[in-house]
């Protein structure tokens, strides 16, 4: 493959690339787990985003290789096909699965809420990356938490774990069925385990 883009996204921050389609987008793990949350938007209409309720209904909640990332309603297309995924997927005591199309972002009121800290979440850092393309905060939407753990407990509710099964050196690989904007979040919360630890995305031309 030919590699066309490479970058290094730190925790607390974001970026926002163009994909074309057939293009093969790589996220990773440099230096350990590192949450990811991931925007996708059709570039010729970026009202026609990642779908993540069509996603969850056409495919699961806890995307792997194999499965695809589908547009939201009313357009329900295809997106993204995941192609390859490193990480040895453990299903904990408790139900928990790495990789997640359950869970929203964070935003800096929940942050203040749960860390009493008044610093932006993963909406504002995602708002930051996108204005470049002219796309404002209404346009982030629920995100693909890619490498981390989540799953339902008995009450129904959503919660998340330590994403213990996620090693430095793991990644993802998704190629593009439309031309794309796709924005990502290290996310800041912790989720990501203890630790400053950043992400890499990479970019291989078309086969």
């Amino acid at each position: 493959m030919g590699l066309q883009e490479r970058h290094v996204v730190r925790k607390h921050n974001g970026l926002a690339v163009v994909l074309r389609e057939g293009q093969l987008l790589r996220l990773t793990q440099p230096e350990g787990p590192q949450v990811i949350d991931l925007n996708a938007f059709n570039l010729d209409n970026p009202w026609e985003h990642l779908g993540s309720s069509v996603t969850r209904r056409r495919e699961t909640i806890h995307p792997s290789t194999g499965n695809t990332l589908w547009t939201k309603q009313p357009y329900e297309r295809r997106m993204l096909e995941i192609t390859a995924d490193t990480v040895d997927h453990q299903t904990s005591p408790s139900g928990a699965v790495t990789h997640d199309m359950l869970s929203g972002r964070c935003n800096a009121t929940l942050r203040k809420e749960r860390y009493g800290i008044d610093s932006p979440g993963c909406q504002e850092i995602l708002t930051k990356a996108v204005e470049a393309f002219g796309l404002n905060a209404n346009y982030v939407h629920d995100p693909f938490n890619i490498f981390m753990r989540t799953g339902i407990d008995e009450n129904g509710r959503t919660f998340w774990e330590d994403p213990f099964d996620v090693k430095e050196g793991d990644y993802i690989d998704m190629r593009a069925l439309m031309p794309c904007i796709v924005a990502v979040s290290a996310c800041p919360g912790a989720s990501s385990g203890v630790g400053e630890r950043a992400l890499g995305l990479e970019i291989y031309e078309a086969e």
